[in-house]
């Protein structure tokens, strides 16, 4: 696993190597935006799922509910909530390096880059791996983070406002991975392998 300043841009030669050799270009978003834009659904529906979740764990959760008087959030700015927003940031980095955990021979790999992308890290391959790998990775972060981890949280005493705040962003952040799973479940034959290159991705 290298180090990359950004996610490689499309190599066109690749491109034309891979179509070359029998390999299809996969009908996804053509950036990042238009990708969070189609996403949104799921990130909806990821955090009905987690917030389903924190209900049944977090007693707290159920009096909000059940108040007549509502609730408020109130933000203060200082060391504390600097402190918050370094946890948040490395919650998030750590949601890219468990999709990493799943790549096939992630430390050997020349093809698999890490870094970090505006505010938070990122994880990028280009090996070529199974349909079915495909899925597992982009999924582990939303059930590890967000599905068993309060669980955990919970048992261990730790399970409070703000980490149901983290696992709710993780729920929500998941959105992209969740609109992957859907494309690639969608068009990608079982058995199949898959390929990206830069915003593009190929299967045969």
């Amino acid at each position: 696993m290298r180090y990359a300043k950004k996610i490689p841009s499309t190599d066109k030669e690749l491109r034309d190597k891979l179509l070359s050799n029998g390999w299809r270009k996969l009908k996804e978003p053509s950036n990042l935006r238009t990708a969070t834009l189609l996403s949104v659904p799921f990130m909806f529906i990821n955090g009905i799922i987690f917030m389903v979740i924190a209900f049944y764990l977090y007693s707290p959760l159920k009096e909000v509910f059940n108040s007549k008087n509502g609730f408020s959030i109130n933000f203060t700015v200082n060391l504390s909530a600097l402190i918050y927003v370094v946890i948040i940031f490395a919650f998030m980095t750590i949601h890219e390096f468990l999709h990493a955990c799943f790549i096939p021979n992630v430390l050997k790999s020349d093809k698999t880059y890490w870094g970090i992308n505006g505010c938070f890290g990122f994880v990028y391959t280009t090996e070529k791996i199974k349909k079915s790998r495909f899925l597992i990775i982009s999924i582990m972060p939303f059930i590890l983070l967000s599905g068993i981890l309060p669980f955990i949280l919970n048992i261990l005493g730790l399970l409070n406002w703000f980490t149901i705040f983290l696992c709710l962003i993780n729920a929500m952040g998941s959105c992209v991975d969740c609109l992957s799973i859907c494309i690639v479940g969608m068009q990608v034959p079982s058995g199949s392998y898959i390929v990206n290159n830069g915003f593009e991705t190929y299967f045969k």
